[in-house]
């Protein structure tokens, strides 16, 4: 499972959030051969086993049976490409890994069912559906509650792959609001306005069927020639632009934000995942025709979606997705907008998180236990008390209560998670910046000593030059360079130290770094006065490779961080 998540991580380089984690899906899809499972196995097996209620807790012994169950059909078929004690141990740390964050070896019916069909083999409609079915009552409607339940069973499934940011974030509410304003508000939503509203791509569901487009763009060939990379035919997604006439990108160039000279990202551009027909290139010709006499001020000032957006102060930013049509719903949508924010940018997402937590406390008037001391909160009300009379002295109306005297609703569970992955972010950002600044130091010293060595070594070649001999000077400059040798050994040894408190240090590759520079340096300077200034200069450029070799073990470590 280590290895899998490892090659998870290979898929980073892909720059749209959306299709890097469809990827990321196809790839685990694929390892744990839930892409040979069919719905009618997979319900086949939900119903042998009665999971009917979906508030029921599935522990560990049941999920095993269940799980066996579905590899054993599998392995009856697919005999050669399913092992199923190896399924069965992965797929239970999948859904565990998904589900059941606190560790407490349990999860609902509902999240079983949501994990399995959401990763199994059947029609997008198909799975939308039976999702439906599964949280709709007895007469075929869903209410909010219900609906909100599973929406958050689904996003859960991006979450733990890191990238649940770019699609709204945990918070389901918006989605939820969205999907009953488009059934115009009625209180209880049926299934055809239901899969009307899936349609669109909400922003919280929209990797579910870019997972679909990946997988059935997989052993699509087109004929065509990536105008970037040169690849013909093209292998997997084609995009064609809507701009420029006989302008076509590969995938591996698409994903990776690259473009030709003259073709700009906020273009428009039509996605296909299977071959063109001699009907889709006479309409994107057309369009193309269309698009010629706009200017580029339109396409800056008219910005197309193919999902539809859900955002509100809680719900995250845009993906950084770029301008495309999708060819594979009849609805034509485009899959995002153009590049706004990497959501993988710590920093990034400490600012995203920041902005939405000050949000919050603007919104309900309240601010964090721990983000204001007892102090602070007595010197506040003082200095509020003080104004109070003043303003009261001058007869003036009279002053509105302090934030925390006016009645604040208590947190939901989900904001409280919020805030606490905000803090933490917070934490970690103030961690790095502790390192770099310590680095930095490090690193000021490292120069201060090499500039008095280099000043050294200018003194001896002036003294060598007046006298006509270095026989005197080199043993003083040696000296003096051994003295310095202690200050640098004492910067290496404080850079191990302070390494070593925080979270930066790898204990044996780190020393054993830092033990072959210090090793270097003790080589460049023995113990024996040489008379020569070459051995000088000699010794000082075995000084400099020393020094640049501990900047790179140190500058290795933060980046291994």
């Amino acid at each position: 499972m280590a290895e899998l998540y490892q090659s998870l991580a290979d898929l980073n380089n892909v720059r749209f959030s959306a299709y890097r984690t469809a990827m990321k899906l196809r790839r685990l899809q694929k390892a744990l051969c839930l892409d040979l499972l069919g719905m009618p196995a997979a319900c086949e097996v939900i119903e042998q086993h009665g999971l009917k209620q979906n508030e029921q807790l599935l522990d560990t012994p049941t999920l095993v049976a269940c799980l066996t169950s579905l590899y054993q059909q599998l392995e009856a078929t697919h005999a050669h490409l399913v092992s199923v004690p190896l399924c069965v141990d992965m797929c239970l740390n999948w859904l565990l890994n998904v589900y059941d964050t606190g560790r407490t070896g349990k999860i609902r019916t509902l999240s079983f069912k949501t994990g399995i069909i959401s990763l199994c083999k059947a029609h997008l409609e198909d799975k939308y559906r039976f999702l439906f079915r599964q949280v709709a009552s007895a007469t075929g409607f869903c209410d909010q509650r219900r609906l909100g339940l599973l929406l958050h069973d689904s996003i859960q499934i991006p979450r733990q792959l890191g990238e649940v940011a770019s699609f709204g974030g945990s918070n389901i509410e918006p989605s939820v609001r969205s999907c009953f304003q488009f059934a115009n508000n009625k209180p209880e939503l049926e299934a055809a306005m239901f899969l009307d509203w899936m349609r669109l791509e909400p922003q919280s569901m929209v990797w579910l069927p870019v997972l679909h487009r990946v997988a059935a763009a997989e052993t699509a060939k087109h004929q065509a020639k990536c105008n970037i990379c040169k690849e013909c035919p093209i292998i997997g997604f084609r995009y064609r632009s809507l701009k420029h006439f006989n302008y076509d990108i590969c995938q591996s160039c698409f994903f990776s934000g690259r473009v030709a000279k003259g073709h700009k990202m906020q273009y428009p551009m039509v996605e296909y995942c299977t071959p063109t027909t001699s009907g889709e290139d006479v309409r994107d010709f057309a369009k193309v025709l269309k698009n010629k006499f706009r200017t580029k001020r339109y396409f800056a000032k008219h910005p197309r979606m193919g999902y539809l957006p859900v955002q509100t102060i809680l719900e995250g930013d845009n993906m950084e997705t770029p301008v495309t049509l999708i060819n594979f719903w009849p609805v034509e949508h485009l899959p995002g907008s153009s590049p706004q924010l990497s959501h993988d940018d710590t920093h990034t997402r400490i600012e995203h998180y920041a902005s939405r937590l000050a949000e919050m406390e603007n919104r309900n008037g309240t601010y964090l236990n721990d983000s204001i001391s007892p102090n602070e909160s007595m010197k506040l009300q003082g200095e509020y008390d003080r104004l109070k009379r003043a303003h009261d002295r001058k007869g003036l109306s009279p002053l509105p209560s302090p934030p925390h005297m006016l009645p604040a609703s208590p947190p939901s569970p989900r904001d409280a998670e919020l805030l606490a992955e905000a803090k933490l972010l917070r934490q970690h950002k103030g961690r790095l910046e502790a390192r770099m600044q310590i680095l930095e130091d490090h690193n000021k010293q490292l120069e201060s000593q090499l500039h008095r060595l280099r000043q050294l070594l200018e003194q001896v070649t002036t003294d060598s030059k007046v006298n006509g001999t270095a026989l005197s000077s080199p043993s003083t400059s040696s000296q003096r360079s051994d003295s310095s040798l202690p200050l640098l050994r004492m910067a290496a040894s404080q850079t191990t130290d302070t390494m070593g408190d925080d979270e930066l240090s790898s204990p044996s590759q780190d020393a054993s770094g830092l033990e072959e520079v210090m090793e270097q340096l003790n080589n460049s300077f023995p113990h024996s006065q040489g008379p020569s200034v070459g051995s000088l200069f000699h010794m000082a450029d075995d000084l400099g490779r020393a020094m640049e070799s501990l900047v790179t073990v140190m500058t290795d470590e933060q980046n291994g961080d």
